[in-house]
């Protein structure tokens, strides 16, 4: 009896130990904030093929403004890393305007240039790769009004839905300065660092 006792004791303990280690506990490693969604009506009705917001494709680079690099990554909730996202950046040119037309009809057109003859196009695609990290090259854009510089995102995953947000340029947020081999450009390249923490999971834990 009290090896028939003793055998359901040791099954007992080894199923809560199961159930115990199956259970995921939120920590630094495993649990990311979901970042600020945050809406710019400005999105254009068209956005540019590539990752380059310099030049459209097979063009020379002909803009104003100061060059920087964006290096970005996207993750979910779990602080996965996420394959295959689509991230779309529109901003504003060196003069405060968007280069294009933007898609919604009610906004200020007082905001838009069209033909202001620089080769920036305000907008651009890129993919995230494996590691759900991606890149843009843009310009650094001026603040407008009372809103500080910022770049509008929108990453989208064919399993997590659609996250549009904004990403404020500061400092605190450059990762590394190269020197330019371009004697048309004055000065380093800042690179920022910047992540995209979109709701819902693509696995169950890290």
């Amino acid at each position: 009896m009290r090896i028939i006792i003793s055998f359901f004791c040791i099954i007992i303990y080894i199923t809560d130990s199961l159930a115990i280690n199956d259970r995921v506990y939120p920590n630094k490693l495993n649990s990311c904030t979901v970042t600020e969604a945050a809406i710019n009506d400005y999105e254009p009705e068209k956005f540019g093929a590539t990752n380059n917001l310099l030049r459209s494709t097979g063009g020379q680079p002909i803009f104003c403004g100061t060059k920087i690099i964006i290096k970005g990554r996207v993750l979910d909730e779990n602080c996965v890393p996420i394959s295959d996202a689509k991230i779309y950046l529109w901003q504003v040119g060196c003069d405060g305007k968007y280069p294009y037309q933007p898609l919604r009809n009610r906004i200020d057109q007082n905001l838009l240039n069209l033909d202001n003859g620089s080769s920036f196009t305000g907008s651009g695609t890129a993919t995230s790769n494996n590691q759900g990290e991606f890149v843009f090259i843009t310009i650094y854009p001026p603040a407008l009004k009372s809103e500080k510089a910022h770049l509008n995102f929108r990453v989208q995953h064919r399993n997590l839905g659609v996250l549009q947000t904004k990403f404020y340029l500061s400092n605190e947020h450059i990762i590394e300065e190269i020197d330019n081999n371009d004697p048309l450009l004055e000065g380093n390249t800042r690179i920022y660092g910047f992540e995209v923490v979109v709701p819902g999971e693509t696995t169950k834990r890290y």
